[in-house]
């Protein structure tokens, strides 16, 4: 890929506007509060105990998690460029263009930054979850330690 610098903000422009369409055409609201929602079903589900993983089982999920969680933080980073105004000339279309590619960089509920944003907290959550799992999971095999400590088959 071309150096963003050496192709000055029309190339910003470009990229931003290029993501914000990708993450708005396969991230909907409704796609996000209904993983939202499942997330927050499998952390309650961990709280409760109905969800239990092994410490190897869960670590592995939770660094792919945490790997997951860095990547959306350091795209987010990278493309916030594309919120600054680009200098696209001063006729009505160019300041039409430059309006909307700030628009769609973090102007609002369909940007691509609240989309990174709310996938960045489903992430979190299903981390979180995992995280619970494993405690419970400890738990539970502590419990079992005690109960059967003695029985061999």
């Amino acid at each position: 890929m071309a150096d963003p610098d050496a192709q000055g903000s029309g190339f910003m422009a470009s990229v931003g506007a290029a993501v914000g369409a990708a993450v708005g055409g396969v991230l909907s609201k409704q796609a996000i509060e209904a993983t939202k929602t499942e997330a927050r079903k499998l952390t309650d589900s961990a709280r409760s105990g109905g969800f239990a993983i092994s410490e190897q089982g869960a670590d592995e999920y939770i660094r792919v998690f945490r790997e997951f969680e860095d990547a959306l933080d350091s795209v987010k980073r990278k493309l916030d460029t594309a919120g600054q105004e680009p200098k696209l000339g001063g006729s009505n279309y160019a300041t039409l263009i430059s309006d909307r590619t700030r628009l769609m960089a973090s102007g609002d509920e369909q940007s691509y930054e609240t989309q990174l944003t709310s996938l960045g907290e489903i992430v979190r959550q299903a981390r979180e979850a995992f995280e619970l799992a494993k405690k419970q999971y400890s738990r539970i095999d502590g419990e079992g330690v005690q109960t059967f400590g003695g029985v061999r088959a």
